[in-house]
């Protein structure tokens, strides 16, 4: 029995309202550090636009955590380095876990690295058909991520910070 149910009554309503924050639920794991890099800069990117990164490393999350932050978070952005043409099997699992819940999110993509090619983008799109995401971009590396790389992941914020605007999440400059 629990003595107070307005508690339980407030978090459901929570969970099931339209209600969105202007935060990025990352979920990521990276094994040479070349994702790794790719997530600190895609994090520093994304502070800079305004938009807040709950980060979530695979190899070490409570997987629990990870599921209460994507509540309210409009966007998923899973960070994975090809392993055998496909994404980490920490990520297949997180990204079951997220299709699982069926959060609100409305946007997500997908940033990694990789030796020779694969199909790690394709996958992690393809576990996730419940939520009913339009996918923004993807920043793919073989290897170190190098400027070009970089650049993208500028971009990746920049288009992230324009929805995160056009669903009233992110205030507009000048807006205050």
């Amino acid at each position: 029995l629990y003595d107070q149910p307005s508690l339980i009554m407030d978090a459901y309503r929570t969970w099931t309202s339209d209600h969105l924050t202007n935060v990025v639920v990352l979920p990521y794991i990276s094994m040479h550090g070349s994702t790794g890099t790719m997530v600190t800069h895609l994090i520093g990117a994304l502070a800079e636009r305004g938009v807040t990164v709950e980060p979530f490393d695979l190899a070490v999350t409570d997987i629990g955590k990870l599921a209460i932050a994507l509540v309210d978070a409009p966007t998923i952005v899973v960070g994975t380095p090809t392993v055998l043409g496909g994404p980490h099997p920490s990520v297949v699992y997180a990204a079951t876990l997220a299709n699982a819940l069926r959060p609100k999110t409305r946007f997500a993509a997908v940033i990694g690295s990789c030796g020779w090619g694969g199909k790690a983008v394709e996958t992690v799109v393809g576990s996730i058909p419940n939520l009913k995401v339009e996918v923004v971009g993807s920043v793919l590396c073989k290897g170190r991520p190098g400027e070009d790389e970089f650049v993208a992941l500028d971009g990746l914020a920049d288009t992230i910070a324009g929805k995160h605007r056009e669903i009233g999440v992110l205030e507009v400059a000048g807006d205050e």
